[in-house]
């Protein structure tokens, strides 16, 4: 599994061509960077240069291409078929005041962060399928399409795709109704409590019931022409004070309302990202995007570890690590 590691980075900048000990050198101080949440300018200073000329090099698609690569053997080694999905954004704080690459932080106003759009198994277990960088010159609603367009080619049946009240768009919802013919695109998702969704949770208390569901009409346009897609909101009373509304397009029951919590399972498994992340003051969208893709990548060996023997993950960390370090033999710096 350690050598898909180094394929990927080959693959990505065909950096073999450095020579064999070159190219494990790097991998060891990617892995160390990871593993101590730390620099690859501190970890291998003497490669870190030649990496990020490298990077700028590259494109994000490339990144993008061989992670699918590792995703599809990935999936048919965990002999994985019917799935749930959850879409998710995670941001990495930065101290750089504007760009377009970047984004107003969610949690910690008014600090700016690379953000990125996450797709994953969360059932079975979790599982890293692709990740996308989401700037403010980006449409959430264009990138969940994508990934949705990406996630039907892969050999999965998603049974459900999980979505907090960020994604509660019109135009999300009726692309996944797929009103216009074809098969509709499981999902389920938690519904900010607008107006609209607040006389649906009253009507529930009115008839004294604790669970109810109502056909919902939206209005939006686009291209100058008006939709109205529609979907299906799940009341679900909790107590006097607390009510929880959803937006499905499946049968509305409660069993379909405990799965919304199976959604984090992807926050539980970007905490084990963030165990592996390689920190960067690089300003370069680009090499923010390969740094974060790679951890992602390492967490999907772990995984595929996992199914062979059982494994922490900071323990294998450290046994990648020790791999590439017993590969290095003495250094001869290629030819000129």
């Amino acid at each position: 599994m350690s050598n898909i590691l180094r394929s990927f980075v080959d693959k990505c900048f065909s950096l073999s061509r450095l020579g064999k000990n070159w190219l494990d050198s790097l991998i060891n101080g990617i892995v160390e960077a990871g593993r101590t949440i730390s620099y690859v300018e501190t970890t291998t200073p003497s490669r870190a240069d030649s990496l990020h000329i490298a990077i700028k090099e590259c494109d994000n698609k490339v990144f993008m291409r061989e992670f699918e690569k590792v995703v599809r053997f990935a999936i048919k080694k965990l002999n994985l078929e019917k799935v749930k999905l959850a879409f998710d954004t995670t941001e990495d704080l930065t101290w750089i005041s504007y760009s377009h690459n970047i984004r107003p932080s969610v949690y910690e106003h008014p600090i700016m962060s690379w953000q990125y759009l996450n797709l994953s198994i969360v059932e079975p277990y979790f599982l890293p399928l692709m990740s996308v960088p989401y700037r403010q010159v980006d449409d959430l609603d264009n990138l969940v399409i994508d990934l949705i367009n990406y996630v039907k080619t892969l050999p999965l049946i998603v049974d459900l795709a999980l979505f907090d009240r960020g994604f509660y768009h019109a135009r999300l919802i009726d692309y996944m109704n797929n009103a216009k013919g074809g098969k509709p695109f499981p999902y389920l998702m938690l519904v900010p409590q607008k107006q609209a969704q607040k006389d649906y949770v009253q009507q529930t208390r009115d008839a004294n019931l604790s669970f109810a569901s109502y056909k919902h009409t939206f209005n939006y346009k686009k291209d100058k022409s008006s939709w109205k897609p529609l979907t299906r909101i799940i009341t679900r009373i909790i107590d006097e004070k607390t009510a929880w509304c959803y937006a499905t397009n499946k049968e509305p029951s409660i069993i379909l309302c405990k799965d919304y919590g199976k959604r984090w399972n992807i926050e539980t498994g970007f905490r084990i990202h963030d165990e592996t992340k390689i920190k960067s003051k690089s300003k370069n969208q680009k090499i923010r995007f390969f740094y974060h893709i790679t951890g992602m990548l390492i967490v999907t060996l772990w995984k595929i570890q996992n199914f062979i023997k059982t494994i922490v993950f900071k323990r294998y960390l450290k046994l990648l690590e020790e791999h590439y370090n017993h590969k290095i033999e003495d250094y001869y710096p290629p030819p000129l």
